[in-house]
């Protein structure tokens, strides 16, 4: 498989986590085939449900196994909550109540009563489930979500189920076997898991390194030569490091350049930036040319779903009616659409900007106290994701187990969500954190690494 990188840029397991995780999809999409033909030829005589040839795991999958199953062991990963109710500040991990850096609810609407009530409303009017796909039918809420998300941003859209599916329902459907892809090095999984359905359909995929507009115009130069359109595709805010996309540079070179297409998951700068929480991309202003955006209703938002934003209202039909998880995969559920009305709704009135502010306030205080105990940080932008460099995954585990000890959970990110060697503290903050709760933190970790 062929990405077309320059030799300066060739993808090394070392340097560049994406490749890994590309390959792991690939592996499990082998893995599947195989269950297949097991499923079809019977179990193997010694009632084994994996023969041996298939049960050697791929020495690249390998490698992810080995390092998620060290956090895993060492009591990071694969936790589950032990509290009976959450107010969105404490979480009680292995026995012990944590403050909670971990959570992507920067907002803090996920405990708000006007989502709870709303969710429990529509359970009561509309059952559990609605167990049809809206091919068919839709349930009725959907009408009124859909109604407030095109007043918040102002464009044609379509509602998803998750962002994962919004990418899978939109991407075949945008891009044609004359384009080109162009990957950022760190754009979001749920996006890269697609290009091996865009490379089987002939579309031609490459990665460039991160937020390098520079190396992109360079390749779209080479690109444009034999094909019709060249897509970026990338994220608003990169959900490990927290930095922003460098908009400015990629709308003068989208001004200079009317082959250059932006495709942008902009999941983790939705609610708490722009206008209504339109996100980094749009903030005050419209959907720019040539563009398509997809944000999160989970996450800051605080329900569930995504909403995949258009230029035009064709292109958003066409979605709507042929994207392949709009027809077969099922729909959002009564209470998520009740939850995401509510939000909807406190969205549009001045309540948003409001608790922007409050998290704003939190991140400013993060950094500065940060930059006071000469803490690493990954990048400087005033985002809710925060992360500070720990190195390997044994010295991020070793910090990360050590901050549970003191009180305070945060994520781990290690191979292969980073780089190897290159991991870090993934904090998340949010409006139910106080000051002091930051500043303890901070002290926490300066003291640790």
């Amino acid at each position: 498989m062929s990405f077309g990188s320059s030799a300066s840029e060739k993808i090394r397991p070392e340097g560049f986590a994406l490749f890994w995780e590309l390959g792991s999809a690939i592996l499990v999409a082998e893995l599947r085939a195989r269950s297949t033909r097991l499923a079809r030829g019977g179990l193997p005589s010694s009632g084994a449900a994996i023969e041996e040839d298939d049960a050697r795991i791929d020495p690249r999958l390998r490698s992810v196994d080995t390092s998620v199953a060290e956090g895993i062991l060492r009591g990071l990963g694969h936790l589950t909550a032990e509290d009976e109710q959450l107010g969105g500040r404490f979480v009680t991990l292995r026995g012990r109540r944590q403050i909670n850096f971990g959570s992507c609810s920067y907002l803090g609407l996920e405990t708000d009563l006007r989502l709870k009530n709303a969710a429990c409303d529509a359970i009561a009017r509309y059952g559990v489930q609605f167990a049809s796909s809206r091919a068919y039918v839709s349930c009725p809420p959907y009408a009124e979500l859909e109604r407030l998300l095109a007043a918040m941003f102002e464009t044609p859209l379509v509602v998803a189920q998750t962002t994962t599916l919004a990418h899978f329902a939109a991407l075949p459907l945008l891009i044609g076997k004359a384009d080109a892809v162009v990957c950022d090095q760190l754009v979001h999984n749920s996006v890269q898991a697609v290009l091996p359905t865009l490379q089987a359909a002939g579309t031609f995929c490459r990665f460039v390194r991160h937020s390098r507009i520079d190396r992109l115009e360079e390749i779209l130069g080479a690109l444009g030569e034999r094909h019709r359109r060249v897509w970026y595709l990338a994220d608003g805010v990169y959900s490990m490091h927290g930095d922003l996309a460098p908009l400015t540079a990629l709308q003068e070179l989208m001004a200079r350049n009317e082959r250059l297409r932006l495709y942008l998951d902009d999941s983790h700068g939705v609610s708490w930036s722009g206008r209504h929480g339109r996100g980094t991309l749009l903030g005050d202003g419209p959907l720019p040319p040539r563009t398509v955006m997809v944000a999160s209703l989970a996450k800051a938002f605080a329900a569930g779903g995504a909403v995949l934003l258009f230029p035009d209202a064709e292109t958003a039909r066409l979605v709507r009616t042929c994207g392949s998880t709009m027809i077969f995969s099922g729909p959002l559920q009564p209470a998520l659409l009740g939850a995401a009305i509510a939000s909807a709704r406190i969205h549009l009135c001045d309540e948003i900007t409001e608790r922007q502010a409050w998290l704003l306030d939190r991140v400013r205080l993060f950094n500065a106290l940060a930059a006071e105990r000469h803490l690493p940080l990954g990048a400087p932008d005033a985002t809710p994701i925060r992360f500070v460099s720990t190195g390997d995954n044994d010295a991020t585990y070793q910090v990360a187990s050590g901050l549970m000890n003191d009180g305070f959970y945060v994520n781990t990110a290690v191979f292969p969500a980073v780089s190897r060697g290159r991991g870090g503290l993934r904090v998340a903050l949010t409006v139910h954190q106080t000051a002091d709760d930051i500043a303890a933190l901070v002290d926490a970790i300066a003291w640790r690494i």
